[in-house]
C-alpha cells in the first residue's frame, strides 16, 4: 500500500512538472496545452488578469485585454506586451493554448519574451471577441518557485 501511495505522488508530481513547462520541440501548442490540465473558465474571469512569466521571479509580460476567435477558428489572448506598467504596452495575440492560469495570473509559458517581441501587433479585422459569458477551457500552471 505504501509503495503505490509513493509511486501515485511520484507520477502526480511527474505530472504538474510536464505541465508546467514548455512544448518540447516537434509538439504542437495543442498536445502541450492537453497535458495542463485545461479547465473551463469564463471569458470575463480572465480579462484584466496580470500576465507573468513562467521564471522564479515571476516578471509581469502585460494584462489581458480580451480573448478572441481568429478567422481561422483559433483562440487567442489579446494581452497589453511590454511598456512600463502598462504605458506604451502593444496588442499581441498570444494562442490560448500557450498560455496557464496561475491563481489570479496568468503565465505565457510557450513563448519566451524575445519570441514575443517578435509577435505583430494585434489587428481585430478578421477576429471577433468572445462575449465575457463565453467558456474556454484553459490549462493550469503550478508556481515556479
Amino acid at each position: 500500500m505504501l509503495l503505490r501511495f509513493c509511486f501515485a505522488g511520484l507520477l502526480l508530481a511527474t505530472s504538474a512538472a510536464l505541465a508546467q513547462q514548455p512544448a518540447p520541440a516537434g509538439m504542437s501548442l495543442a498536445e502541450a496545452a492537453s497535458r495542463r490540465f485545461p479547465q473551463p473558465v469564463r471569458v470575463g474571469a480572465l480579462l484584466h488578469r496580470q500576465v507573468l512569466q513562467p521564471a522564479e521571479s515571476q516578471p509581469t509580460l502585460g494584462w489581458v485585454r480580451a480573448v478572441v476567435r481568429q478567422g481561422d477558428g483559433s483562440l487567442a489572448v489579446v494581452v497589453a506586451y511590454g511598456g512600463v506598467r502598462g504605458v506604451f504596452a502593444h496588442p499581441i495575440a498570444v494562442p490560448v493554448e500557450a498560455m496557464t492560469l496561475l491563481g489570479q495570473y496568468m503565465e505565457i509559458v510557450d513563448f519566451t519574451p524575445a519570441q514575443l517581441n517578435g509577435f505583430k501587433t494585434f489587428d481585430p479585422a478578421g477576429s471577433q471577441p468572445l462575449a465575457p459569458d463565453d467558456v474556454i477551457r484553459v490549462g493550469l500552471a503550478r508556481p515556479s518557485h
